[in-house]
This record gives C-alpha cells, sequence and structure tokens, in this order.
C-alpha cells in the first residue's frame, strides 16, 4: 500500500497493475477496519512518495478500508475523501458509494461483506485512467449470513483512528494526542523566528541613602515683653505752691485750667 513504505507485507488490493501475481478487477470481503491515513504523492520507482500536506501546513487525510477476504487474508483500499463535487453527484467517488450503503455512519460497514469491482480501462470510451479520467467502481453489498474472519490477528497499524506516513516506521506513525492547533490562513505565511534573549543588563547598585538632615532643636520663644502700661493723662494737680494765700481753692483750679498763673489773691488790705 502505499502508506507501508518500508513493510515487508503488502495488504493493498492490486488493481491496476496488471503484470502482478496478485492482480485482481474485484474485491470481496467482509469489513473489518477503517481509518484515516495520510496521503502519499505518486511515486514511478517504487518507493513511496512523499506525504501530502495542504497549504496551511495540516496533512492531506484518506480513508483506509480493511477487508477479510472469504480464505481469511487481509486486503486494504485506499482511497480519498469525498469533496463537494463528489458529494454532489458531478464526479465518480468510491468514498460516497460506500456511504451510501450505510445510514449516514461509515463506521456502520464494519461487519457487512462487500463487493468492489472495476476495470483496466473505462468500459465505454476505453481511455486509460489518469488524471481528467478517475478510475470507475461498482460497489455493492453481500448477502453474507456468517461474515468472513482473518486468520491471523489484526496489524496494529489497523487499529489507530489515524495514522501518519513515516518513512522511518513500518506502517507509518500513529497519531499522538495532540493539542488544537491554530490554522494559519496565508498559506505563505511564516512563523517568525524567536529572537535570541538578550544577556541580562548587571543591576546598578543603588546610592547609599544620603543621611537625612537632623532637625535643628527649636528655639525657645522669646518671652513677650509686658505692655508698657497705656498712659492716662492724670487730672491736673492743683499746684499748691502757687495758689495764694486765702483764696479759694476750686476758684484757684478753675483759674489754673485755663492758664492763668500767678493769681493775685483780693486782699481788702493791700493798698490800691
Amino acid at each position: 500500500m502505499s502508506l507501508n513504505p518500508t513493510g515487508t507485507t503488502n495488504y493493498n488490493w492490486n488493481y491496476s497493475k496488471q503484470d502482478r501475481e496478485d492482480y485482481s478487477p474485484e474485491l470481496i470481503g467482509t469489513v473489518v477496519s477503517l481509518q484515516e491515513v495520510q496521503a502519499r504523492d505518486f511515486s514511478m520507482n517504487g518507493q513511496p512518495g512523499r506525504p501530502k500536506f495542504w497549504p496551511d501546513g495540516n496533512p492531506v487525510m484518506n480513508i483506509r478500508m480493511g477487508v477479510a477476504q472469504q480464505d481469511g487474508t487481509l486486503k486494504s483500499v485506499t482511497f480519498a475523501k469525498a469533496g463537494k463535487k463528489q458529494r454532489s453527484g458531478e464526479k465518480p467517488s468510491l468514498h460516497m458509494q460506500l456511504f451510501n450503503l450505510t445510514n449516514g455512519n461509515m463506521l456502520e460497514l464494519i461487519g457487512k461483506t462487500v463487493h468492489l469491482a472495476t476495470w483496466a480501462a473505462h468500459p465505454s470510451t476505453g481511455q486509460a485512467w489518469g488524471q481528467g479520467n478517475p478510475r470507475l467502481f461498482v460497489v455493492e453489498e453481500i448477502d453474507n449470513p456468517t461474515p468472513y474472519e482473518l486468520s491471523a490477528p489484526l496489524p496494529e497499524e489497523f487499529k489507530v483512528p489515524e495514522l501518519f506516513a513515516n518513512d522511518a516506521v513500518s506502517g507509518g506513525q500513529p497519531v499522538p494526542a495532540q493539542p488544537a492547533q491554530i490554522q494559519v490562513p496565508n498559506a505563505q505565511y511564516q512563523q517568525p523566528m524567536a529572537q535570541p534573549m538578550q544577556p541580562m543588563q548587571p543591576m546598578q547598585q543603588m546610592q547609599p541613602m544620603q543621611p537625612v538632615q537632623q532637625m535643628q532643636p527649636m528655639q525657645p520663644v522669646q518671652q513677650v515683653q509686658p505692655m508698657q502700661p497705656v498712659y492716662q493723662p492724670q487730672p491736673a494737680s492743683v499746684n499748691t505752691a502757687q495758689m495764694p494765700a486765702g483764696m479759694d481753692p476750686a476758684v484757684a483750679q478753675a483759674m489754673q485750667a485755663v492758664g492763668a498763673v500767678n493769681v493775685q489773691p483780693y486782699d481788702d488790705e493791700l493798698p490800691i
């Protein structure tokens, strides 16, 4: 088979190379396995072609069906998944013909006995199969009360649901569980290479903290000098020294108030 690059046992149904001993235009058997396998390019030198990938980097996956023949031997047939035109009936598809034998679930084929047949060339035109003239198949289910069984255990490579092509491993490489990957919409997009990590710059030493200037002791508050008493005018005192003898003190005080000085007393005894 095209996905078995180095295996010593070839399980693939040979419907195209008439010069080989195992050539047969028909395949009858009970379906024992169904899985997805990575597609490969065609190769003319007998070596497996390169694994196929979509422009976004995801592998192109085909379908491989294993059947147990009446003699207990295992044969497999690998075919492309149906595209839009195959699903609509515009182009022939082995995938759709087998799918139509089920109720909408390909896994229902397991346990069914099927008959597949093809021709060496197009049966109507005689044109050789190739690009633009895809191979035609006839598919039918056979009523088989006793399904055929394998005489040897089913190989492990047929038991996994998905199988990647791997030239270093016989039979392919089972697909490990992988986290979901982000799809790249642009086929020309290339993920930029990670920039090398720059060496860490040595940490600059911190300058020692300047000592905090101590606060100068607070100067004692100068005591407030007591306020000088406001001068209050003293009532004019009677100058008793200038008061004439015998003058009425009240009269003398009144005269002093108006600025009279050296008031001479009136004395009847003084000479005129």
